[in-house]
């Protein structure tokens, strides 16, 4: 036994030494070394299983305890299973260049066809060298016909496949290379439901089966140009343009459901389709004393003269009334380029009192501040910007007043020109709660906070009372609450843990106290 345990335990060393070579067998990509590998795994792995057999009845004839036996065969069994993985990475390995190869037949065997199909197009459409080129015989080329993608709804169905079929199915092209054609005409939506079939002429029936089953349904077609009828929407006024555009879509899914012949199926919503045109509904049946009679093929013909008797009115005044809406509702672009014109007069936008083109400041149509004040009112407009649905102090933009500089438009500005001229020009001051350039005026009064004198800053527009870390140290008081909350500022927010105190505030000279009022502890905010 012992010999047949040494034996086995060479093995087991043959094994890993073996195991150690598969990745650098697999790295070197040769194919005849890797299945070489392969067969040594294998044939290590066999005479080890074989060997431990005969080892195993040795030991169960002498009387071993079964707890040693098993444990034996758990180490010999780890080892086998690491020898296992990488019998698995080595086929791995081969499948994929089998795949590979298999792969790059199909793309060389679709070359062939598609070079071949060239050729056959080629000589079909190459004039017979004996036929006499006569004017009588001579036929014009037609232009290469191009099939639009299928977009994947029922309405364009019909449309894709009867071009498909005529123009690639019925031809004498391979089956492969019709499936590469139908696959490129499929969105992506579409392509979804056959990119997963292998890339034979079996694939390729079965795509067309799952396409005609899923996208072919003569019902659901029909209905899809039922809901595109019902989907019209209802037109309250004459506008010529929108009823072209309500007669072009009603025509299109009348003349498809005509070819169908499925039209007399929804001839019971003609009276509900024309109840969507109140404005020319008189004009319409004013000439047929049977018109709740219609079908859907007399009402598109009667919205189609119509049309025809008011067509859409495209004159130069409304083109231009449209270019000047467009650009008004654009805003200013950053990106500037030099004008070769530079000599001429800078185009700017719109003015927004009276639509003329030059500055707002510059208008001399509404000269009075208080008539355009009121215009930006109704207009809901910026005072501060003179554009956007937003409020002055709201407003992102850091410009401000050219004659006082302050928050508002220099087009409101009560201030005279000539004013602002004779003043000097304000040195940069440190604002309160705007961004505004200027003098600033600190409010700050001297109090007592329970005994201890200090002074306060008075912001009228703060939501909250705060004090320093350091007054409540020396107060030597407790919160009596702890509540994180929003706090807001001038261009942002941001949530912080704020203490509330109670604390009493009293004012020099003047006496006025709060008691029982809650302040917030700040470490930003100092208080001397």
């Amino acid at each position: 036994m012992e010999a047949t345990e040494k034996a086995l335990d060479i093995k087991l060393t043959q094994l890993k030494m073996t195991i150690g070579k598969t990745n650098a067998v697999i790295e070197a990509g040769k194919a005849e070394s890797i299945e070489r590998q392969l067969s040594t795994l294998r044939s290590i792995t066999a005479e080890i299983n074989r060997m431990r057999l005969e080892v195993e009845a040795k030991k169960i004839e002498a009387k071993e305890e079964m707890t040693e036996i098993e444990t034996w065969n758990a180490e010999i069994d780890a080892q086998l299973e690491k020898a296992d993985l990488e019998v698995e990475k080595v086929l791995k390995w081969i499948e994929d260049r089998k795949r590979e190869a298999q792969a790059l037949v199909q793309e060389e065997q679709l070359k062939f066809h598609k070079t071949n199909l060239e050729i056959q197009a080629e000589i079909q459409t190459a004039p017979h060298p004996q036929q006499a080129a006569t004017a009588s015989d001579m036929q014009a080329k037609l232009p290469k016909l191009v099939i639009t993608k299928f977009d994947g709804s029922f309405m364009d169905w019909p449309r894709f496949w009867g071009q498909f079929s005529e123009t690639i199915d019925k031809t004498s092209v391979a089956a492969i290379t019709k499936f590469s054609y139908l696959r490129e005409l499929l969105d992506t939506k579409a392509r979804r439901t056959v990119e997963a079939l292998p890339f034979t002429p079996e694939g390729y029936n079965r795509a067309k089966s799952i396409l005609l089953e899923k996208f072919g349904k003569e019902s659901e077609i029909v209905k899809a140009y039922t809901k595109e009828i019902l989907d019209l929407p209802t037109l309250p006024n004459g506008n010529p343009k929108k009823i072209c555009e309500f007669g072009e879509k009603l025509t299109y899914c009348v003349q498809a459901l005509q070819t169908m012949n499925k039209l007399a199926q929804v001839n019971g919503m003609v009276s509900m389709t024309l109840d969507k045109l109140p404005a020319i509904r008189g004009d319409l049946v004013r000439n047929d004393p049977e018109w709740e009679k219609w079908d859907f093929t007399q009402l598109s013909e009667a919205i189609r003269l119509w049309i025809r008797r008011n067509p859409v009115d495209t004159s130069q005044r409304e083109r231009e009334q449209e270019q000047q809406t467009a650009k008004r509702n654009l805003r200013p672009s950053r990106i500037y380029h030099a004008r070769r014109d530079a000599h001429l007069k800078p185009r700017c936008w719109p003015c927004v009192y009276c639509g003329e083109d030059h500055r707002a400041a510059e208008c001399t149509k509404i000269t009075s501040v208080a008539d355009r004040r009121q215009i930006l009112l109704n207009k809901r407009l910026c005072f501060n910007c003179t554009t956007g649905n937003h409020r002055a102090i709201y407003c992102k933009s850091s410009s401000a007043c050219q004659h006082c500089h302050k928050r508002h438009h220099t087009s409101i500005c009560n201030m005279p020109a000539q004013e602002s001229i004779n003043q000097p020009t304000p040195a940069r001051g440190v604002a309160l709660t705007t961004n505004q350039i200027g003098e600033g005026l600190f409010p700050v009064i001297v109090i007592e906070v329970n005994g201890i004198k200090c002074r306060a800053l008075i912001d009228s527009g703060a939501g909250s009372s705060y004090v320093s870390a350091k007054l409540i140290e020396l107060l030597r008081i407790k919160p009596t609450d702890v509540q994180t909350k929003t706090i807001d500022m001038l261009m942002s927010s941001k949530a912080a843990r704020l203490e509330t105190y109670d604390l009493e505030l009293i004012c020099r000279p003047s006496i006025f106290a709060v008691s029982q009022s809650n302040q917030s502890k700040q470490d930003r905010t100092v208080v001397h």
